[in-house]
């Protein structure tokens, strides 16, 4: 293997990761009878208590009219919950329900395989998280 391996390979092979990423995710979702973005948000919420409508359009990177339809949508599968907010009564804090908490539980509980990730040694996902936060944060 060519150890001289140039910052353009190096972003093609991060454009390849992402695109098995997006593929890997839709399979899972699909398989929920969920949407990529429903996925998303999901798991967005479920790691961030109390975000609102806003925060998430901007963490998934869309308008937020959208993310009202991936919400309704959730909420009408159980997956999701609208609480009022303790400090704004008129606004509404997301809850991800039990119903939806096992979901994205089995959603990530697949993506190490998916990835491929369940094949790295625990040497080669260290080497690989300190890169990822190197670049990424």
């Amino acid at each position: 293997m060519d150890m001289n391996i140039d910052a353009k390979q190096t972003c093609a092979d991060l454009l390849g990761l992402l695109d098995l990423f997006k593929r890997s995710l839709r399979e899972l979702a699909e398989q929920e009878g969920l949407t990529h973005m429903q996925v998303a948000a999901l798991y967005v919420i479920d790691q961030t208590p109390e975000m609102g409508m806003s925060r998430i359009a901007e963490v998934l990177h869309c308008d937020a009219s959208n993310v009202t339809g991936i919400v309704d949508r959730l909420v009408g599968q159980h997956l999701v919950m609208r609480q009022e907010c303790e400090k704004d009564r008129r606004a509404k804090k997301l809850v991800v329900t039990e119903k939806g908490k096992a979901m994205i539980g089995r959603i990530m509980d697949a993506l190490p395989e998916k990835l491929g990730c369940d094949r790295l040694t625990s040497q080669e996902r260290l080497a690989l998280h300190t890169t990822v936060e190197k670049v990424a944060i």
